[in-house]
């Protein structure tokens, strides 16, 4: 194939679709008619001789093709458009916006409070909103544009190629318990760890519990542990007995010494988790959603704790 053969309108096309996954929704972002979009799908087809898409239910799923072309595509689209755009510098000042953070509710108290002082006086007119994490659907609403950023745990979805994902920090559990508690400042077994009520905080709809895992696997009954429904909950029935609670360094760091909560010793290697910031590619390109993005970036930074 050589360049002359290369229709800019075919990668505009193959970028929405990546980003939409419907040949529907990439024809309404596009503003043109599907049988458009389907005519320049089969074209890009037949120049890529690869299917690049199969379907799956109402969702176009991208082949390991299209996948790999897809940072690519991105960037040159990205490219032309800059090209295009009037050249008006962005100014956080003038802007009035509301995006959402979806996150487990640890990093509300963390790291999207610093992030709103952070922004209060560069960019007044935004303002961040807070929404619980819930599995699958967090994600649709990233596709929909209900949030425009999502802080999730572990590895990143490999199978999603219209979104970005950004890591962010690796976040050590630590354990707490009321001051004086028996366990402080001493070595602690298994059995001695074991032997005290264990709260777990709910981690959301449809969100795996790392702590609850984690102590599976070290042999700790954590079926029998205390649910908590929030943070704060835990945080203080800890605090007002001799039960334990296992929370983010971070989250430690923040409330602990106002709780009069002290840090327990586990009996074995801490959780350590990794967090990655992810967002839907369709924001790419939006000024503000970049500006806010590369704050909270720099932002998690300093959270990197030592375990």
């Amino acid at each position: 194939m050589h360049l002359k053969e290369l229709d800019a309108n075919l990668l505009v096309v193959l970028d929405a679709l990546l980003t939409d996954a419907s040949v529907t929704k990439a024809a309404e972002r596009l503003g043109r008619s599907p049988s458009a979009v389907s005519h320049a799908l089969a074209n890009l087809r037949e120049l890529f001789h690869d299917e690049l898409f199969v379907r799956a239910g109402q969702r176009l799923v991208p082949t390991a093709k299209a996948t790999e072309l897809a940072p690519t595509i991105h960037v040159i689209v990205t490219g032309m458009e800059g090209l295009l755009r009037p050249g008006t510098p962005f100014e956080p000042q003038s802007q009035q916006r509301n995006l959402v953070l979806a996150c487990r509710e640890p990093y509300e108290l963390t790291l999207l409070h610093e992030l709103r002082r952070a922004i209060r006086d560069t960019a007044p007119g935004v303002t961040l909103s807070w929404k619980a994490l819930n599995g699958e659907a967090s994600f649709e609403d990233l596709r929909l544009g209900r949030i425009q950023y999502l802080i999730q745990e572990g590895s990143p979805a490999e199978d999603a190629a219209d979104f970005v994902w950004h890591h962010l920090f690796d976040e050590t559990y630590v354990t707490l318990g009321a001051r004086g508690h028996p366990l402080q400042d001493r070595d602690v077994s298994k059995g001695d760890f074991a032997d005290y009520e264990h709260i777990l905080v709910a981690s959301g709809e449809g969100v795996a519990d790392p702590v609850h895992e984690h102590f599976t696997h070290h042999g700790i009954a954590a079926s029998d542990a205390t649910r908590a429904s929030s943070l704060f909950v835990g945080l203080f029935l800890a605090h007002d007995s001799e039960a334990l609670v296992t929370v983010p360094h971070s989250v430690a760091n923040a409330v602990g010494e106002g709780l009069a909560l002290r840090q327990i010793q586990q009996p074995f290697a801490p959780l350590i988790v990794q967090n990655h910031l992810c967002w839907h590619r369709s924001q790419d390109r939006d000024e503000c959603h970049q500006w806010l993005r590369d704050r909270l970036i720099a932002l998690a930074q300093p959270q990197l704790p030592v375990a």
